[in-house]
């Protein structure tokens, strides 16, 4: 992969890019269409458009271009604007004290401090902000491909991207299409990867739902105006001996303006103003919240196979089990499937018990939510699966909503159950 690097003339000193070219892939044409865009773009803000233009202008190797954009604007009261200022300026400095040459022969050990000095890991919300820029120009469009299919029910989508650092937001239209209504910078835990136990800083993948909207004069301080937890740790992340509790979107502390895309203890949270926009998409038990990294874009036909691979594994034990069979319905299950207290081998003891006594059973399913979890565990490729189902036996009869967590190695191996449960509606 290639790594773009500043070489000034007679000097020893490298200096980095503010931006990796692999994240970004700024090619020319790209970096041309970004430059048009935000000349054109009259809904971005000021200090929003400085601060992307001083950026791109930066990764283009161009501090005198980036100190231009920002002198233009007042920027006194933004961390962001000014630490941008900051690496401009150093560049500028080391370039001068280069050209001067031999004549600052007796300046060697202040060059080498200014070429020693790297703000990158600072401006990681700036090279966040000009990805998302990117994205809108030339990049991440189009539906998500993990949304398979979606009941009535569902209105709002969450999806949590931690390696983007940013929050794409999805809601039903009157056409009963979803359409993005938000792209937002999210700030994610201090460590990367997922979470595994209390208190390590990460944030969890997964797919979850809000519980609640919790507006406490208590939090405001430190969480913000409004607060919403998600259902850490569902049974997905307990057969796994995951634990911790209390993951919330948040807002920032009253005093903080800015964060680092890396700050939380594993929360996923906004800036304030933009949090309580999010309130009017968030349905406690409807709403999904898919979080991860790199989730993937494209059209909604590019997902029919996948998603016929999972109805027909679906219809295909709803079959089996009406059947009678319990060997052939008993089949569909995985070798490591937990459903509350029961295992894959009192499972199959406990089906085989109850369905010898029974005449008929007749089982339908509707209202379907299908999302494919955008991690990969240690079973391979997992999807969730919920519906409303109608059973009728010979001796029993009930309607419950159910979830099932679906699991294969392979794309060319049989979905089976991992995880089986009843859920309130």
């Amino acid at each position: 992969m290639k790594r773009v690097i500043l070489i000034i003339s007679l000097c020893a000193f490298a200096v980095p890019s503010i931006l990796a070219a692999e994240k970004l892939q700024l090619h020319q044409g790209l970096s041309e269409r970004l430059w048009q865009n935000l000349e054109a773009e009259s809904s971005l803000a000021e200090p929003e458009r400085s601060i992307l233009g001083a950026t791109l202008a930066l990764e283009q190797n161009n501090h005198h271009k980036a100190l231009s954009i920002l002198n233009q604007t007042q920027h006194s009261q933004d961390p962001l604007a000014n630490l941008l200022k900051a690496e401009a300026y150093r560049r500028s400095a080391l370039e001068a004290v280069v050209s001067a040459g031999t004549y600052a022969k007796h300046q060697k050990a202040s060059q080498q401090q200014l070429a020693a000095v790297n703000f990158n890991q600072d401006l990681d919300e700036a090279k966040v902000r000009l990805r998302a820029f990117a994205d809108q120009v030339d990049g991440v469009l189009g539906y998500p491909m993990d949304l398979l299919q979606l009941s009535e029910h569902i209105q709002s989508v969450f999806l949590v991207d931690k390696a983007r650092s940013r929050m794409f937001v999805y809601q039903r239209d009157l056409t009963g299409d979803f359409k993005r209504v938000a792209d937002e910078y999210v700030v994610t835990g201090k460590k990367s990867g997922d979470k595994k136990q209390r208190g390590d800083a990460r944030t969890p993948n997964g797919i979850y739902q809000f519980t609640e909207i919790r507006h406490d004069p208590a939090l405001t301080s430190q969480y913000g105006p409004v607060v919403f937890p998600i259902d850490y740790p569902n049974s997905l992340d307990r057969l796994h001996g995951k634990d911790g509790d209390g993951i919330w979107m948040h807002g920032y502390p009253e005093t903080v303006s800015r964060r680092q895309p890396q700050d939380t203890r594993g929360c996923f949270a906004l800036p304030n103003k933009n949090l309580l926009q999010m309130e009017q998409y968030v349905q406690p038990g409807l709403s999904r919240v898919l979080i991860g990294e790199n989730f993937k874009f494209g059209a909604p036909e590019q997902q029919a196979a996948l998603l016929t691979s999972v109805q027909q594994s679906v219809a295909a034990w709803q079959q089996d089990w009406q059947s009678l069979n319990s060997p052939a319905y008993l089949e569909h299950y995985h070798p490591s499937f937990q459903s509350g207290k029961y295992n894959l081998r009192r499972w199959k003891s406990y089906k085989t018990r109850v369905n010898q006594h029974k005449k008929f059973i007749r089982v339908q399913l509707s209202d379907f939510n299908i999302i494919r979890d955008v991690s990969r565990w240690k079973e391979g490729e997992v999807v969730l699966v919920e519906f409303q189902q109608h059973y009728q036996s010979s001796n029993y009869q009930d309607t419950t909503h159910k979830r099932l967590y679906l699991a294969r190695n392979t794309a060319q191996d049989a979905w089976k159950i991992l995880i089986e449960e009843s859920i309130q509606p």
